[in-house]
C-alpha cells in the first residue's frame, strides 16, 4: 500500500555521491588493485543480503557495511577535456535535480559506498512511503544490488589475504522512520537515484566483460558469468524506474513533471541527460565487435542481455505511457508533434541494434 499526498515543496533527499563514469573500476584489474580491507569488511557485511530480507534487515546490513566505508572525497566538477568528449547536456543541472554530487577517491570503495547509498535510500523511502510494485519486481532491484556485491567479493576478494581477515561489521535493527505520508517527488528522484547507481553497475561490469573478451578469451565461464551479472543489472534498473514512477498521473502532472520544467530547470531537461548512460552505450559498441563469434554459450548469454536491455527500455516506456507520454511530447522536445512513448520506442531500437553483434556471413 503506498501513501503519498501532493506537495508543494522541492523536498530534500540523500545524496547520493557517484564518481564520474571515466573514474569508475570498470575492469577486473581496477577492482583487484583498489581493493581494500574497508570494502572486503562492508562486502562481508552485505553480502548474504536477500530479496527476501525484511526492508529493516537489509538496511541494518548496509547502515553497518557504510560505517566501514571512508566518506567519498570533496565534490568535483567535468573538465573541459571530459565536456569536449560527449555532447554537453547541462550534467550538473541534472545530477543536482536528483540530489547526486560527483566526487573522487578510491574507485572501488566509493563505487561500493555509492551503491550503498543507493539502497538505502531506495529501502528507507519504501518503508515510509510503501509502494505498489508487485514482489517480483522488488525482488529484481533488491537482486541488482546483491548482484554488485557479489561481483567485487568475487572479483576482488574471494582468495585473497582480504577475505580471511574479512569481518561483517555488527548491525544495528535498522530503519527507524515513522510511519509517514510520502512524495511523488521524493520517489521520483530517489528512483532516479537507483537507477544511476545501477548503471554505474553495468559500466563496471560490462568493463569486466570487454577486458575479459579482449584478454582471455578462452576463460567461457567467466565471461558468462560477467553477462549474467550485466543482465541481473539491467533488468534492476527497469525495476529502478517502475519504482521511481511508482504514483499516479495526478501525482506526475501537480508535482513532478512541473519542478522539471521552466523556471525550476532550463528548458529540455530530460533524463537522457544522464552522462553515465551515454558512456555505457559506448561501451557496449566497443565490446560488440569483441562478440561477434562468440563461443555458444557466450553467444547465448549475451543474447539475455540484449533480452534484459529491451525489456529496460520497456519499464521506462511503460512509465512515460502511464503519464501521458502515449499522446504528450517528451518535456525535452517542446512544441514537437511527436508523442514521448514514439521518441523513447525509437531510441530503444537503435540502441539495441547498436549493441547487437553483427555474425559472419554463412
Amino acid at each position: 500500500m503506498i501513501k503519498f499526498g501532493i506537495q508543494a515543496n522541492y523536498s530534500d533527499i540523500p545524496t547520493l555521491h557517484l564518481l564520474k563514469a571515466e573514474q569508475l573500476p570498470a575492469s577486473r584489474g581496477a577492482i583487484t588493485d583498489m581493493m581494500n580491507q574497508r570494502v572486503a569488511d562492508a562486502l562481508r557485511t552485505v553480502i548474504d543480503i536477500t530479496p527476501q530480507d525484511p526492508n529493516r534487515s537489509a538496511s541494518a546490513a548496509v547502515d553497518a557495511a557504510l560505517a566501514c566505508l571512508t566518506a567519498p572525497a570533496a565534490a568535483t566538477t567535468y573538465t573541459d577535456a571530459e565536456r569536449k568528449a560527449l555532447p554537453e547536456d547541462l550534467y550538473e543541472e541534472h545530477d543536482l535535480f536528483f540530489g547526486a554530487i560527483r566526487v573522487t577517491g578510491n574507485s572501488v570503495e566509493t563505487f561500493t559506498y555509492t551503491m550503498l547509498e543507493a539502497l538505502r535510500s531506495q529501502l528507507n523511502d519504501e518503508f515510509s512511503a510503501g509502494t505498489n510494485l508487485g514482489s517480483g519486481e522488488r525482488a529484481q532491484l533488491r537482486e541488482a544490488f546483491s548482484a554488485t556485491f557479489r561481483m567485487l567479493w568475487r572479483i576482488g576478494v574471494a582468495g585473497t589475504p582480504f577475505e580471511y581477515v574479512a569481518r561483517a561489521r555488527a548491525q544495528g535493527t535498522g530503519i527507524e522512520l515513522d510511519d509517514t505520508e510520502g512524495d511523488p517527488l521524493t520517489r521520483w528522484r530517489l528512483g532516479h537515484q537507483a537507477f544511476f547507481a545501477l548503471i554505474q553497475a553495468l559500466i563496471v561490469s560490462v568493463g569486466c566483460l570487454e577486458e575479459l573478451l579482449q584478454h582471455d578469451p578462452d576463460d567461457i565461464e567467466s565471461a558468462c558469468r560477467q553477462i549474467e551479472d550485466a543482465t541481473v543489472l539491467m533488468i534492476g534498473s527497469g525495476a529502478s524506474m517502475r519504482y521511481a514512477g511508482d504514483f499516479t498521473r495526478t501525482h506526475y502532472t501537480d508535482a513532478v513533471r512541473p519542478a522539471m520544467m521552466p523556471p525550476y530547470i532550463n528548458a529540455k531537461f530530460s533524463g537522457l541527460q544522464l552522462r553515465d548512460h551515454r558512456i555505457l552505450l559506448k561501451l557496449l559498441n566497443r565490446v560488440k565487435p569483441l562478440l561477434a563469434s562468440p563461443a555458444p554459450a557466450v553467444g547465448k548469454s549475451y543474447g539475455l542481455l540484449l533480452d534484459a536491455m529491451s525489456t529496460a527500455y520497456d519499464a521506462h516506456i511503460a512509465v512515460c505511457s502511464r503519464f501521458g507520454g502515449d499522446r504528450e511530447s517528451s518535456i525535452r522536445l517542446p512544441g514537437s508533434t511527436v508523442p514521448a512513448v514514439e521518441v523513447l520506442e525509437r531510441f530503444r531500437a537503435r540502441r539495441i541494434a547498436a549493441a547487437t553483434p553483427e555474425r559472419p556471413a554463412e
